[in-house]
């Protein structure tokens, strides 16, 4: 029997910019799907106008970033998300 424990409450808002294909940016989906986070994910790739947005926010062209509310976090370091999930 498997004990899990019950998802958070969708933030809204969290955005995700970075390239599909990468390492990060997989690892970021699956975190947040395992915290039952609802996520908007954007690859830069295919978006020049996202792409020019995550430069914007956090002067990245291929680092995978992270928006929640007006906190960027640049990377997947999950114990620093972490701090902005309720």
């Amino acid at each position: 029997m498997c004990i899990c424990a019950a998802p958070r409450t969708p933030l809204e808002g969290v955005k995700v910019f970075g390239h599909s294909r990468a390492r990060d940016f997989q690892q970021l989906q699956s975190f947040f799907e395992d915290r039952g986070v609802v996520v908007t994910y954007t690859d830069v790739e295919q978006d020049q106008i996202a792409s020019e947005r995550m430069l914007s926010l956090s002067g990245q062209t291929s680092a995978v970033v992270t928006q929640i509310g007006q906190r960027i976090f640049i990377g997947f370091n999950p114990s620093e998300i972490e701090t902005a999930l309720p």
